[in-house]
Formats: structure tokens, sequence, C-alpha cells
């Protein structure tokens, strides 16, 4: 697998927080940050909470940017029996969508008008190919949540700032709740923070010319 290109973005901070940018690589489009004294520190947060490219998974593939269009094909192309379709909506059950985190992983916003973004095909795609191979519904509502939480890490640091009383806004990011489908991104890239399109190709990252 080929490595994803790697994007910085600089949090903005509340009066008198003091900003240091360290240049982490943690994920594409993934800031790291530290803070003042009793500030969460925003690399630490990233660290806990979003795994790095190269991450090893149960099944076999590293996390890479690449596996995007490999799990989306996955979506479309396998067909599960009864028994698998009941397996994997038990995996689908405790997640919900990041990009619009008032709907589950199992039915996202988009499909309320016939359609699904491709943050919500991929990790279905991961999902479905894992129940596929026999994985049980535990083991793949893990890979899909660590897929999930690789390609929109800001969501789920979003979601640790609030939990730690903190303000995401503060730190150049968003509310939980106004997930990249509440935000218009829904063509934008995924390393990006946007759902990579809502046709049949993923969309990664920007073209380069």
């Amino acid at each position: 697998m080929s490595q994803g290109e790697h994007r910085g973005r600089k949090g903005n901070m509340g009066k008198g927080i003091a900003l240091v940018a360290i240049g982490a690589v943690l994920t594409g489009g993934m800031a790291a940050l530290t803070v003042g004294e009793g500030e969460p520190a925003l690399a630490a947060l990233y660290a806990q909470h979003v795994p790095a490219e190269g991450t090893e998974t149960i099944y076999g593939l590293p996390l890479a940017w690449d596996n995007a269009q490999l799990f989306a094909g996955w979506y479309d192309a396998i067909r599960l029996t009864g028994d698998e379709a009941k397996t994997l909506a038990a995996a689908l059950a405790p997640l919900c969508a990041p990009c619009c985190d008032d709907n589950p992983l199992a039915k996202c916003c988009c499909e309320r008008g016939g359609l699904i973004c491709n943050v919500v095909r991929t990790a279905r795609g991961l999902g479905t190919y894992l129940v596929h191979e026999g994985y049980s519904a535990a083991e793949a509502s893990a890979a899909m949540e660590q897929w999930l939480r690789f390609v929109h890490g800001d969501y789920y640091v979003a979601r640790a700032l609030v939990e730690q009383g903190a303000d995401p806004l503060s730190y150049g990011l968003f509310q939980p709740e106004n997930g990249s489908c509440y935000r218009n991104m829904c063509a934008t890239p995924l390393q990006d923070g946007g759902c990579g399109g809502m046709g049949p190709q993923v969309i990664v990252t920007r073209p380069t010319s």
C-alpha cells in the first residue's frame, strides 16, 4: 500500500491559550497542538483516539487511505446470507455515522434520499467483508470503528473534547453533532475531513493538477 498524503491543520485557540504547532503526522488532515496548562492537549487526544496510518488490523491490511476504494468495492460486490446479514446488523448496532452522528452507521442521513456517502460506504463495506469471512459481530464492529477513527479522526477528537468539558470550536474543530454532512462537505475529500463523495469513486484527496 502506498502512503497517503498527510496534511496539517492548525486550530485557533481562545484568548489566553498558548498555541504551538508540532507537526505531527497522526493521520491525514490532523494537527497536533500543545496548549496552556489546564487545557486538553490536542496532540495527546489525537494519539489516543485516532489510529495512525500503517496501524495493524485484525484483517491483515494496515490502515491506509488506499484501502478506501477497496472497502467501497466490497460494499457494492459482496452479498451476505441471511445469517451473515444478522451478524452485520449486530456489528453496526453500536456505531453512529461520524459524518452525521444523530444517525446510525446502519442508515446514515443520506440514505433517506436514496444515497450513501463514502465514509459510511467504506465502513460498511469493510464490515460486510469481515462478516462474510467469518469474523464475529464484535470483531467487525471494532474494525469498522477503527477505520472510521482513521478517516474521520477530527470527529472523535471533537467528541473527546466535549466529554472533557472543552469547546471544540476553540481548537479549530466543530461540535460533534455538526459533522461533515451538516457542513456541506459531502463532496470534500476524506483527507480533508469530508465524506469522500457520494458516487462509486471515493474521493480521498484533492487532485494534484
